[in-house]
C-alpha cells in the first residue's frame, strides 16, 4: 500500500521504541492534553481487516460469507485484547467513507458488508475504543487529524499517510499491533532524509501509488533525489496557486526543469545522469486528477464535506466494558459457559486490569488493597519487579516496570459468569505496569515524586495565585508539597465507603466513561 519502497528510504529517520514507553512518557508523564491522559492514536481499520483476510486467504481458509465475517471479528477481538495490554493508549479506529476513490491500484473498491461493520463498531465501543467514519479515505482523514493535533499519532502500514501530511506515524510489523514499533516523525524525516509533505507528493506521482501508475523506470532512489531538489514543493505551489493558462505555462516550465535535472544532474543528487528518464516525462505529466486526490483529499475539514464531524472532545481514555464484551462474545462467537470464561480469563482479563490501573479515575484503599474504577474493582494481590524492565538503548526514557497480580473475581461477576464452577488460576496472571502509573494509582508519593514534579502529580495544584517570587519561595514550595500530599492521601476508609464513592461519581456522569 502506498508508495513502493518508501519505507526503506525513510527508515534512517525512524526511532525504535516500545508503545508502552511512548504512551507513558509522552502521554501520562507530561500530562498530555492536560487530563493526565494518554496518547490518542488513530488506526485505519481497513488495514487491520485486509491483513487478517490476506492471512486467511494465504492459508486457504477464508470465506466471504457470514462465517468468514465471524472469523475476522474473532481475530480482531484477540488483537484488541492484546492492544489494551500493550500501552495506555486511546485508539480511534477510522472507517473509509462513501467519498473515497472508487478505484485503487486499478481495482474497483468493494465496500465491507454492513453487518460486519456494525458488529465491529459495537466491539470497538465495548473495548473502550472509539470509531469515526471518514467522509473519504481513512488515511487522509487520519493525516488531517494528526496534522491539526486532534490525534497524537497514527498506526499504519500505508505510506500514503505521509503524502497527506501526517506528523507522527507508528509502524508495526505483522497483522496485529506489536509493542515494539518504528516511530516516524515529520521533523525527523525532513532532517535525516530530506523529505517533506511535498516531497512525498512528488514521489507518489513519479513512482505511482494507490491512485495510478507513475513514470515507467522511475524508482524510489531517483524520486527521492528529485524531491530533495525541491521539485515537489514547486509542483504543489503551481497546482494550488495557479489556474487556467498560467497553470499550463508554469507546468510546462516545471516539466522542462525536471527534464534538465535528469539530463544534467546539476544538483549532484542523482548519482548519474538519467537521459532515458528525462525523455519519459510526457506533457501529460502529472495527471491532474491524481494530483488533486493527493493535494486536496476529502476530509471532515474539506469545504464541501457533508457528514458527521469527528467527536474529538469525547476521545478520552475509558475502560473496557466487561458486561458488553461478554455478551458480544456469547452472541457472535457462540462462546458460552466455562468455555467463555476460559477465553475471557486468558485473553481479556489482563487488559481489563491494565486499563483499570491506568484509569485517571482510579480509587485505592490501602487497608483493603482494593482498586475501584468506574467500570470494575479488583483486589491487589502482589507487586513484583519485572525481569526485563524496558531498559533498552533505543528508548529515550527507560521505564521501571512492575509485574502486578490482581484478583479477577469481580471481572467474572461482571461477565455474568460467577455462578460457574471456578476455573484454575482465576486470580489474574501478572501484567506489566510502569512504576510511575502504579505509584499514581496507589497514591505512593515516595515513588511518584521521583518521576513527576509536584505540579504534575496533582491536578489540583494551581500556581496561578502565586506570584513569581512565591513560586520560588519556601512558602510556595511548602504549599505545593502540602497540596501534593493532599492529592495522594491514601483512602483508608472501609470497603463500603470506597464503593459508595465509586457509585456517587458514576451517577454524577463525570466518571462513567464506558457508556456511549
Amino acid at each position: 500500500m502506498g508508495i513502493p519502497k518508501l519505507w526503506e528510504i525513510i527508515d534512517p529517520a525512524a526511532e525504535s521504541r516500545s508503545l508502552l514507553n511512548l504512551a507513558t512518557v509522552e502521554g501520562f508523564k507530561i500530562n498530555n492534553r492536560g487530563l493526565r491522559t494518554f496518547k490518542v492514536i488513530g488506526i485505519d481499520i481497513s488495514i487491520r481487516i485486509n491483513a487478517i483476510e490476506s492471512a486467511l486467504k494465504a492459508a486457504r481458509v477464508f470465506h466471504p460469507g457470514p462465517g468468514g465475517q465471524r472469523v475476522v471479528l474473532e481475530k480482531l477481538f484477540y488483537q484488541f485484547c492484546n492492544l489494551i495490554t500493550l500501552a495506555p493508549l486511546t485508539p480511534v479506529f477510522v472507517f473509509d467513507g462513501p467519498g473515497r476513490p472508487s478505484v485503487k491500484h486499478g481495482t474497483r473498491v468493494v465496500n465491507r458488508p454492513a453487518q460486519l461493520t456494525g458488529r465491529l463498531k459495537n466491539m470497538i465501543t465495548s473495548f473502550g475504543f472509539y470509531f469515526h467514519d471518514a467522509p473519504g479515505e481513512a488515511e487522509a482523514e487520519l493525516a488531517m487529524l494528526n496534522e491539526h493535533g486532534d490525534i497524537d499519532g497514527i498506526i499504519t502500514e500505508d505510506s500514503d499517510t505521509f503524502v497527506f501530511g501526517a506528523k507522527l506515524v507508528i509502524r508495526t510489523s505483522g497483522p496485529s499491533v506489536q509493542d515494539r514499533a518504528r516511530i516516524y516523525t515529520q521533523a525527523s524525516i525532513e532532517n535525516k532524509v530530506s523529505l517533506d509533505k511535498d516531497g512525498f507528493f512528488l514521489c507518489a506521482l513519479l513512482i505511482g501509488g494507490d491512485y495510478g501508475p507513475g513514470i515507467p523506470g522511475v524508482g524510489i532512489t531517483v524520486a527521492h533525489a528529485l524531491a530533495a531538489c525541491g521539485f515537489g514543493g514547486q509542483l504543489a505551489g503551481i497546482l494550488t496557486s495557479c489556474e487556467g493558462i498560467e497553470q499550463i505555462r508554469c507546468l510546462k516550465e516545471w516539466r522542462e526543469s525536471l527534464r534538465q535535472e535528469l539530463r544534467r544532474n546539476s544538483s549532484g543528487r542523482l548519482g548519474r545522469r538519467q537521459l532515458v528518464l528525462a525523455e519519459a516525462i510526457q506533457e501529460t505529466f502529472p495527471d491532474l486528477e491524481i494530483a488533486r486526490l493527493y493535494l486536496h483529499p476529502l476530509t471532515s475539514r474539506s469545504p464541501d464535506c457533508i457528514g458527521i464531524a469527528p467527536s474529538i472532545a469525547l476521545w478520552k481514555p475509558r475502560e473496557p466494558s466487561v458486561p458488553q464484551l461478554s455478551a458480544f462474545c456469547s452472541n457472535y462467537f457462540a462462546w458460552t459457559g466455562s468455555h467463555l470464561l476460559k477465553k475471557l480469563n486468558s485473553n481479556l482479563w489482563p487488559g481489563v486490569a491494565f486499563q483499570m490501573i491506568c484509569s485517571r479515575y482510579i480509587l485505592y484503599g490501602s487497608k483493603q488493597k482494593l482498586f475501584v474504577s468506574p467500570s470494575t474493582q479488583a483486589r491487589l494481590i502482589k507487586i513484583g519487579k519485572a525481569r526485563g524492565n524496558n531498559h533498552t538503548s533505543a528508548d529515550l526514557a527507560p521505564l521501571d516496570i512492575h509485574r502486578v497480580r490482581v484478583s479477577a473475581n469481580n471481572f467474572v461477576a461482571l461477565a455474568g459468569l460467577d455462578s460457574l464452577p471456578p476455573i484454575a488460576e482465576v486470580d489474574l496472571k501478572l501484567v506489566s505496569i510502569p512504576k510511575l502509573i502504579l505509584a499514581v494509582a496507589t497514591r505512593d508519593t515516595s515513588h511518584a515524586k521521583t518521576e513527576l514534579s509536584s505540579l504534575l502529580i496533582s491536578e489540583e495544584i494551581d500556581f496561578e495565585d502565586l506570584s513569581d517570587e512565591g513560586r520560588d519561595s519556601d512558602v510556595g514550595k511548602n504549599r505545593a508539597e502540602d497540596k501534593t500530599q493532599e492529592a495522594f492521601e491514601v483512602m483508608d476508609s472501609d470497603e463500603d465507603d470506597l464503593l459508595k464513592m465509586h457509585h456517587i461519581l458514576a451517577e454524577e456522569g463525570i466518571i462513567d466513561l464506558t457508556s456511549d
